[in-house]
């Protein structure tokens, strides 16, 4: 059985590793972000689906490589993919590799079919290819499924077998999937997340080798070995030698023994393979964790529930409530939190998904010089003149009483593959200017309808103040961002947790202070 500190002496064959990062240069943040939406994960599909199907009427007359496709496309789970779209993209995992695959795999078939294929087909296809996905967004999609397993202390092993939050899905991370995941880890140096991904990788290598595919996709297991060796070097450092810095121990990583032979590597992945030797490898692996925020506490659901508040029907706030009174639930007093009950229906959550046609990126901050953003998800500010929209602000107005026009502009947002917005304020704060707070005020309160039920994760949380609300379809929460005097209440600090499994949309609003003057006066 292999220990730690006997594994140190044997993993000697290092090899610098090379991983295609993002450049350091000016993005370009018009190109596309599937990543950032369902909205956008849904494109992609279709991208590949157009790709796929081109690819098979193209190359039906060739028995070899049409039977080769229709391999590729059963290890891909392709009919699964033609099912049901929404669901499909959905799931992180799914959604990982639809990206994963159409950025590296799609233009390696084009190239495999390329001498065989008409002129007239292969512009099909070239055009097809140029919609794949760039290095930006696969790396935001990885980070995202690096997210949901650190937010969520989800086990890799899990994930790699399509296992989320203890929910079996029909999907298990291929094995081309699993070395990309381990490659960011190691790029990001966190070297027990790559041993983990590796780890994975190579058992997965043991049940999917297949030598024609490599031909075609290239065959990355002596690299794979490699790495997975280097990695498990640096962790097994840190554990048997805490006084040894990482770096320290990644410099003798790559200095050991760097020509060491592909044999000398086999055999040694041959050892720690050995299901008893496998078995120690994943305990230790598992055996440091991370100590969680009070974010992340909040993302599992684990706040303790607040006591002494109500749920009542509501119809004080307006005369029209007393008609048809509206289902209320107090879920804090500091700040005031609050939310209504099947106040958006089926019908109009249809017509504002129809806005997603003008969706674009949302970001969490401004543009700083070179720097890439993190997505948020795709929003589009509903604006057009729309009977619903008017509707809604009538309807918001009844549940708040406040003061402000019919035709008030609304955001549509759409969550992706790990997409979070980290914890903030909606007021203005941290150089962050809240617009038309120089004629409106700043913003008073901020109103979320919940478009769509999300079956894991996706709560929006106050980690101040140990609040978590999960997204149920046709709800609206609303709280208030400042006292009543305008000053602000940092207890309003809130934050949207990544969706583990689900589509999350939201239609939000701010309502500024000014034109609340004689509505809400401050108390004496």
């Amino acid at each position: 059985m292999i220990q730690w500190s006997s594994l140190l002496t044997v993993l000697l064959c290092l090899i610098p590793m090379v991983v295609e990062g993002i450049e350091d240069k000016l993005y370009n943040e018009s190109n596309e972000r599937y990543s950032s939406s369902t909205v956008g994960l849904l494109k992609l599909l279709k991208v590949e689906q157009e790709f796929m199907d081109n690819l098979i009427n193209y190359a039906s007359h060739l028995e070899d490589k049409i039977q080769l496709l229709q391999r590729y496309l059963s290890a891909i789970g392709y009919e699964l993919s033609l099912k049901d779209g929404v669901e499909y993209v959905s799931n992180p995992l799914y959604a990982f590799s639809l990206l994963r695959r159409t950025h590296e795999d799609l233009p390696k078939w084009y190239e495999y079919f390329k001498e065989a294929i008409g002129k007239e087909e292969l512009s099909v296809l070239e055009d097809l290819v140029k919609k794949v996905p760039d290095n930006v967004d696969l790396h935001s999609a990885m980070q995202g499924i690096q997210r949901i397993e650190r937010i969520y202390e989800l086990r890799i092993d899990d994930m790699a077998q399509g296992v989320l939050q203890g929910m079996q899905y029909n999907i298990r991370l291929s094995y081309r999937d699993l070395i990309a995941m381990g490659h960011m880890m190691y790029k990001q140096r966190d070297y027990q997340a790559a041993a983990k991904w590796y780890r994975m990788a190579c058992k997965r290598e043991l049940e999917e080798s297949d030598e024609l595919l490599n031909e075609v996709l290239g065959n990355p297991s002596e690299y794979l070995h490699r790495q997975y060796i280097k990695a498990l070097f640096v962790y097994a450092s840190s554990i048997s030698d805490p006084s040894k810095t990482t770096e320290e121990a990644f410099i003798t990583a790559e200095n050991s023994m760097a020509e060491t032979s592909k044999e000398d590597v086999d055999n040694l992945i041959f050892n720690l393979n050995d299901p008893e030797n496998d078995l120690v490898k994943e305990q230790q692996l598992y055996l440091t964790k991370r100590r969680p925020s009070n974010f992340e506490i909040g993302c599992r659901g684990l706040y303790r529930r607040k006591a002494n508040l109500v749920c009542r029907y509501k119809f004080t706030t307006t005369p029209f409530l007393r008609l048809a009174p509206l289902k209320f639930e107090e879920i804090n007093l500091d700040p005031y939190i609050a939310m209504y009950h099947e106040v958006l229906y089926d019908s109009e959550i249809e017509e504002l998904k129809g806005q997603s046609i003008n969706m674009m990126n949302g970001y969490a901050e401004e543009r700083n010089g070179t720097e890439i953003r993190e997505t948020v998800a795709r929003h589009s500010w509903w604006s057009d003149t729309s009977s619903l929209r008017e509707r809604i602000n009538q309807r918001i107005i009844d549940m708040t009483g406040f003061n402000f026009s019919k035709t008030e502009k609304l955001q549509v947002a759409n969550y992706g593959v790990g997409t979070y917005f980290k914890p903030h304020f909606d007021y203005t704060s941290d150089g962050f200017e809240t617009p038309d707070a120089t004629a409106l005020g700043d913003r008073l309160a901020s109103i979320i309808f919940y478009a769509s039920d999300v079956s894991q994760g996706g709560a929006t949380v106050f980690p101040e103040i140990n609040v978590s609300i999960f997204p149920r379809k046709g709800s609206s929460l609303y709280w208030f961002n400042l006292f009543d005097d305008g000053r602000p209440n940092v207890r309003s600090q809130h934050a949207v947790c990544p969706v583990i499994n689900g589509d999350r949309w939201t239609l939000t609003m701010w309502v500024h202070l000014f034109p609340q003057m004689f509505t809400m006066p401050c108390k004496s």
